[in-house]
């Protein structure tokens, strides 16, 4: 489930957009910005763990 939290936050930013809302559509864009960033330096510097 939170799987999907990137793609919410990028669907509300377009639906923003497409309303007009330039400052939320930017705002929700920066915050799915933000949640990559997390999750890339997350799984950076996690170990791998193989199974062979």
């Amino acid at each position: 489930m939170i799987m999907m939290l990137p793609f919410l936050t990028l669907a509300i930013s377009i639906w923003l957009s497409m309303r007009g809302q330039r400052s939320g559509a930017i705002s929700a864009w920066v915050v799915t910005f933000i949640i990559f960033l997390a999750w890339s330096k997350y799984h950076m510097t996690d170990p791998l763990h193989l199974s062979l």
